[in-house]
């Protein structure tokens, strides 16, 4: 199967938050810790800021983690990481269980039962059969689908791995969608005694719509804020909670994450070694690319470590070029199969 012609179908973010692990314990410690920025600069450690483990315990037995390793020593991806952090934002807007199981309906087992990732795989592959004249290119990702559609062990893994979170997170970062995950409650009638409850409905909004069923078929409508109280939980925060922090730990779970050569640059930025970073956000010749500054104390360079690591994290950018100390220049690059990294490797 040839993987790389799919990069242009299959984004290098995607593959970073699903293939990419960690151990759940590096994520786990009695008591909740967050650390300070300055306490992040000087730790050699997977994750700063960890979760309760009797927290991550409870919330096994309640079922909200399907997608989990059982075993004592599992591993976890970044995908994981962010439900995670997903529903510790929903327990501090409320304590309520009953709100992350609605939640995890939605959002997880919705998509196990409906087999999001296989469908979504064969829905592609539907669409490339379609195609009249195709091209040799088609037929590669054709024929790259096909292999992926008929290996048990790898679809096991893609229906684990796709549900509507991650969909949501992905629309968010690779397509620019503007992702919001809402809950509200609405009233329903119990047919048994008749009562009238209140109950939490949970919801996407993508750019302004949600997706509703309209006689059998999904159509898009405005979603209207002044109907209802609502919760809003936003993908960018989702995203920007897990890449946005200041450690420079080789160990770190967000700069593992990365490409080899964006390793190899926060290992300069952390030994003091980097005076600009420059990044090319896209094609347009006429665009300036985004530039950091950093000077001899990674106190003052705090928002620069963040910026750069949200910016590698995301693969929110094309190339750059790092300036050093030592007045060499370093390129570094979203993507190993480029045509620049693949120049530097002949």
């Amino acid at each position: 199967m040839n993987i790389n012609v799919l990069d242009k179908y299959v984004s290098r973010f995607a593959a970073a938050i699903h293939i990419n692990q960690l151990k759940l314990s590096e994520l786990t410690d009695k008591k909740a810790v967050k650390l300070t920025d300055r306490e992040m600069l000087t730790i050699d450690q997977a994750s700063p800021n960890k979760f309760e483990t009797e927290t991550i315990r409870f919330w096994r037995i309640k079922k909200l983690l399907p997608f989990f390793e059982e075993k004592k020593h599992a591993r976890i991806s970044l995908a994981q990481l962010m439900w995670l952090r997903f529903l510790s934002e929903l327990r501090k807007v409320s304590p309520s269980t009953l709100i992350m199981e609605k939640a995890h309906d939605f959002l997880i087992k919705r998509a196990y039962e409906q087999r999001l990732g296989y469908n979504n795989l064969l829905l592609r592959e539907k669409e490339l059969k379609k195609i009249s004249n195709p091209t040799k290119e088609d037929l590669e990702v054709l024929d790259a689908y096909q292999s992926i559609i008929n290996d048990k062990l790898l679809m096991y893994s893609l229906d684990r791995d796709i549900n509507y979170f991650n969909m949501g997170i992905l629309d968010y970062v690779v397509n620019d969608d503007d992702v919001n995950f809402v809950y509200y409650y609405v009233k329903e009638v119990d047919h048994e005694n008749g009562k009238e409850n209140e109950i939490p409905v949970f919801d996407i909004i993508k750019n302004g719509m949600v997706e509703q069923n309209n006689n059998g078929e999904k159509v898009w409508v405005k979603f209207e804020y002044s109907e209802r109280p609502h919760v809003l939980i936003p993908a960018s925060y989702i995203v920007r909670d897990t890449f946005y922090d200041c450690n420079l730990s080789p160990n770190a779970f967000n700069i593992q994450a990365l490409e080899k050569s964006e390793r190899e640059l926060f290992k300069l930025i952390k030994d003091l070694e980097v005076n600009e970073l420059s990044f090319t956000l896209n094609d347009d010749i006429n665009s300036k690319p985004l530039t950091f500054k950093f000077v001899n104390n990674n106190e003052d360079n705090i928002i620069a470590i963040k910026e750069s690591k949200l910016l590698m994290g995301t693969k929110k950018y094309l190339n750059g070029i790092a300036r050093l100390t030592n007045g060499k220049k370093v390129n570094f690059n979203p993507n190993p199969n480029s045509e620049e990294n693949k120049e530097k490797k002949k």
